[in-house]
């Protein structure tokens, strides 16, 4: 299958693997191929601070399943990110050698402030541009990342963070009652408004500018937010542009995690929009989202199907083709068919 010059990048996430194939027609991307495997690479991390044999191989076999797409497309440049667990991990070289080894592929350890910035790069790809202050996150399954960014400055951000908290790490700390008993959820609750808090009071102070000409915008991506916006949009199968620019407000956000949490495992099976395989860590994720949302005091939150994968991308194109590499990026992607 010839397509021209085709570019891949891989998020290599705590939770899933992520992979996208797409070509550039002059300052366009086409999209070409968009796949995901749930590989729970973050599970039961937290006991030794080490990556599991059992997500190690599952991440492993998706990769290598990655690699046999990749040819059929005869990609010619890939970019691979790994964070979360694999940036903290103690035995990180011997999981990214075993990586090398098996795909030929060198995955790069991204920092948190890198991982934040290509999430951004993703994100507002897909968001309208709009002026005034904008705080996006990333939530991922052992990592939430956190950019701030004001309109008049776009390529230089206010703010820049990375917190340890994520959908896995959290529901495998608190949540691993089916379902979870009260105390349980607010200790969660706890947990994540003790782990934002720190970003909260640095944004504070920028906050205090906004003015009715210039609001403030609170925006999530990635798997949680992304699962939760299916839910509310109650949609099968999954169709990335009807979650750019969705508005979940904190009302219906509150309603989710008090449902989510009232229901087993087998029961959320049933919930039209929620992903298989999410259905333990989607209320662990929940409620980070409605934490952020309550601590930054905002009615509602927009949702973006765009992040880390397509801020590799973008970034590997820019790289690749000699274009000038800016968080908003002078790349668009061509529109997918409504």
């Amino acid at each position: 299958m010839s397509t021209g010059d085709c570019f891949a990048s891989i998020d290599l996430g705590s939770h899933t693997v992520r992979l996208l194939i797409a070509r550039r027609d002059d300052l366009e991307i086409v999209p070409l191929r968009v796949e995901r495997r749930i590989t729970r690479l973050a599970e039961d991390f937290g006991t030794e601070d080490r990556l599991g044999e059992k997500g190690m191989h599952a991440t492993l076999a998706a990769m290598e399943e990655y690699v046999r797409l990749m040819g059929r497309y005869e990609v010619q440049f890939v970019s691979c990110g790994a964070t979360g667990v694999v940036r903290r991990a103690r035995n990180q070289d011997d999981f990214l050698d075993q990586v090398r080894r098996r795909t030929g592929i060198s995955p790069a350890v991204l920092s948190e402030d890198s991982e934040a910035l290509l999430s951004a790069k993703g994100t507002l790809s897909a968001l309208p541009s709009r002026a005034g202050l904008t705080l996006l996150f990333d939530l991922g399954g052992s990592s939430t990342e956190f950019l701030l960014l004001d309109s008049v400055h776009p390529d230089a951000p206010l703010f820049v963070t990375s917190v340890f908290v994520g959908a896995a790490t959290l529901t495998e700390r608190f949540l691993a009652g089916d379902p979870p008993s009260a105390s349980s959820l607010a200790a969660a609750a706890a947990a994540a408004a003790g782990s934002i808090a720190p970003v909260i009071s640095a944004v504070a102070p920028h906050l205090a500018a906004i003015r009715p000409d210039r609001p403030f915008l609170l925006a999530g991506t990635a798997g949680t937010v992304t699962t939760l916006a299916a839910m509310y949009l109650r949609m099968e199968p999954y169709e990335p542009f009807r979650v750019n620019g969705l508005a979940l407000s904190y009302a219906w956000i509150s309603e989710t995690i008090a449902s989510l949490a009232s229901s087993t495992l087998a029961q959320r099976g049933g919930i039209r929009g929620l992903e298989k395989g999410r259905e333990d860590i989607i209320l662990g994720g929940a409620v980070i989202v409605g934490e952020i949302v309550r601590g930054f005091n905002v009615d509602t939150l927009t949702a973006a199907d765009a992040g880390l994968l397509e801020g590799l991308l973008l970034d590997l194109v820019e790289k690749s083709c000699g274009i000038r590499s800016t968080l908003v990026s002078p790349l668009t992607w061509r529109p997918q068919k409504e």
